[in-house]
């Protein structure tokens, strides 16, 4: 480690109702040799941190992602929309799937669990300091989940869901299909239920990505 990097000052600001979770992090930074780190006073809040924001210096936010009154990347966009620059991360023990993209579509650099040891932590901070994403072990499998799924997914789908698909892809209403392979139209719904599931998506745009990407699709099918 070079000289830069020892002397090198990190001005951290830790938003977390739980003030056993400010006590700990200081803990680390007491012991933590080769970089210093500077935290600043407590805020249990969004509105709190909100309310002092022009006041406070900051290299990094750490936030938690379930505050008393805002979720933390709602409370990173607030942030962002004064200051753009700002370097923020959340750090909390909520590793729901959801939770962990919103807060990468809000601007956050970095997202980090609970249960991670001082060394990841500080190397969190310093990743964050840089402006550089942090995304590691767990959080890197959550974001890519998804790719397992498309896999699984492929190998679930029925013969008769791809038959159903290839004609809600060309077009063709519930009804449509219904009369077309002579089932019930609650049928056909069952089984578009069940695609969306499979496929991981809720709208006919997401569908007929997934399933481009599966090679589900025939070349004649609509291209959204």
């Amino acid at each position: 480690m070079n000289q830069n990097e020892k002397s090198k000052h990190i001005t951290l600001c830790l938003v977390d109702d739980h003030p056993v979770i400010y006590q700990g992090i200081e803990l680390v930074i007491k012991h933590t040799k080769g970089v210093c780190i500077k935290l600043c006073d407590p805020y249990l809040s969004g509105n709190e941190l909100l309310s002092n924001l022009s006041e406070i210096n900051s290299d990094v936010f750490m936030l938690d992602i379930l505050l008393p009154d805002i979720k933390g990347y709602d409370l990173a966009k607030a942030i962002l929309a004064t200051y753009p620059d700002a370097k923020i991360g959340i750090y909390s023990s909520a590793l729901d799937r959801e939770f962990v993209l919103n807060s990468f579509k809000s601007g956050v650099l970095g997202y980090l669990p609970k249960t991670a040891g001082p060394d990841e932590i500080i190397d969190f901070i310093v990743t964050l300091s840089k402006g550089e994403r942090h995304v590691r072990g767990i959080v890197a499998d959550i974001i890519f989940e998804k790719e397992n799924l498309f896999e699984k997914a492929q190998l679930n789908i029925t013969k008769r869901e791809l038959e159903i698909l290839h004609f809600i892809l060309e077009g063709h209403k519930n009804k449509e299909i219904a009369e077309k392979l002579n089932i019930a139209e609650r049928t056909v719904e069952f089984h578009k239920q069940n695609i969306h599931v499979k496929l991981g998506v809720n709208n006919s745009i997401d569908l007929y990505k997934t399933a481009k990407r599966l090679n589900l699709v025939r070349p004649n099918e609509v291209n959204y």
